[in-house]
């Protein structure tokens, strides 16, 4: 007997709802995976700022950036992952040969970045215009950070497995515990010695850490036991996929962290903490579109029948909350910077943050558009995006730096994200 046309829609209208509720869900533990370390991570580099002094919080915030850079070697392989996962979850023995080829081929990349990082730290140290009395401490904490790289890049390519697989629930409880250690080390190393070395010796344990719960409990036991073998055609299948987004990679967090080091050169190591705080607080909101982007990503790459309908609702929630969180911090900038950083961060640094909330929200919806190109495996589009975008933005800012300080760097990434957003938003419409 044939179902009541009314019965049909009803139980479509029901899966629907269940597929939303999966969207939400899933975006919740994500959210709560960074939001945690984060709620953490704030008060503790406030009283870092106050302790380090404005020089040397500058200097360990750009060491963030050059952890956050080191990313690109791992040549987009854990992107590359979480589709390959999503793609064959299905298949023990293939999974076990992504992560096992992935996480070999990336440790040899590490290897080369950390030794790259370790014997150009004087180098750094000059180009980042850091005063004498910093200098010798800002070499020894550059080479101390190069400890970081492995582990960085080692466990983005293990918790990529959970991702891949859409065990968020794993995924972010992990996430949160190793978070806090990346939070609590550096101000505990601190509170012993307060010193920047110091500070950096801390971040360096939270990383390690941070890849031991990434192995220990992160991983697929079968995937264990092949770890260190490497398989020559998947390498060649995840280096398809991740050379186009090993582009993006180079390019993407050039263009993100480029301000940071272009304005310590010009306008020293001493002002560029009034920046780099700022940017700061708008990397950390950044978790809410990336929480749900991660959520679409790999339902999109194993073609979810809902997973369009996902994406475009995740937009809209997106544009909603992230104008209203804009709008909030942006009204309460100078009260919200002298409550977590101190009086010496008022004055530029407002206007500073004011700025850069204008391209948050433009940045945070074009999550979407990004994932769905790259779900649909075009990331060849959007690496060329990135590069058309490069020479436009580093003009851009060049210009502003010099003749508006760090405001017209604040304003040169959000013109920037916002041409990124429209483009983005096109392409995706054209190749799905």
């Amino acid at each position: 007997m044939a179902q009541p046309a009314v019965g049909r829609a009803g139980e479509k209208l029901e899966l629907r709802a269940l597929e939303h509720m999966s969207l939400l869900k899933n975006s919740f533990w994500n959210m709560l995976g960074i939001a945690v370390p984060v709620a953490v991570a704030i008060p503790a580099m406030g009283y870092l700022a106050r302790v380090l002094g404005v020089e040397n919080f500058g200097i360990f915030t750009l060491c963030y950036a050059v952890v956050g850079y080191a990313s690109l070697f791992d040549l987009g392989l854990s992107r590359a992952v979480v589709r390959a996962v999503a793609i064959h979850a299905q298949s023990a023995e293939k999974v076990a040969r992504v992560i096992g080829t992935a996480s070999c081929f990336v440790l040899a990349l590490s290897i080369v970045a950390a030794a790259l990082l370790y014997f150009s730290a004087d180098w750094l140290v000059l180009k980042l215009s850091v005063s004498a009395a910093s200098a010798e401490g800002a070499r020894s904490a550059l080479q101390c950070l190069s400890l970081a790289v492995p582990a960085l890049l080692l466990s983005m390519v293990w918790f990529s497995y959970l991702e891949g697989l859409g065990d968020f629930y794993k995924l972010n409880m992990l996430k949160s515990i190793s978070g806090l250690c990346m939070a609590l080390a550096p101000l505990g190393t601190v509170l012993l010695q307060p010193t920047l070395v110091s500070a950096i010796a801390g971040l360096v344990a939270g990383r390690v850490v941070s890849m031991l719960i990434a192995y220990l409990w992160g991983l697929w036991a079968g995937s264990k036991r092949q770890l260190w073998t490497v398989d020559l055609p998947t390498l060649r299948e995840l280096l398809g996929f991740g050379g186009w987004i090993t582009v993006s990679n180079i390019i993407s967090p050039m263009m993100v962290y480029f301000d940071r080091f272009f304005i310590s050169s010009v306008v020293g190591a001493k002002s560029v903490a009034f920046y780099t705080a700022p940017a700061e607080a708008v990397t950390r909101l950044l978790i809410i579109p990336i929480a749900v982007a991660k959520v679409i990503f790999p339902r999109l790459s194993a073609r979810h029948k809902d997973a369009e309908a996902e994406a475009r609702l995740g937009f809209w929630l997106l544009l909603g909350i992230c104008l209203l969180l804009a709008l909030g911090i942006g009204l309460f900038a100078a009260d919200i910077l002298r409550l977590w950083m101190g009086e010496a961060y008022l004055g530029e640094a407002v206007l500073v943050l004011q700025i850069l909330l204008v391209g948050f929200v433009f940045n945070a919806v074009a999550q979407i558009p990004y994932a769905k190109i790259q779900a649909a495996g075009h990331a060849r589009v959007t690496a060329l995006l990135h590069t058309a975008e490069v020479l436009p933005y580093f003009g851009a800012l060049y210009y502003l730096v010099l003749n508006y300080s760090l405001a017209g760097a604040a304003i040169a990434w959000t013109l920037r994200v916002a041409v990124d957003c429209l483009a983005l938003e096109l392409l995706a419409r054209r190749y799905k």
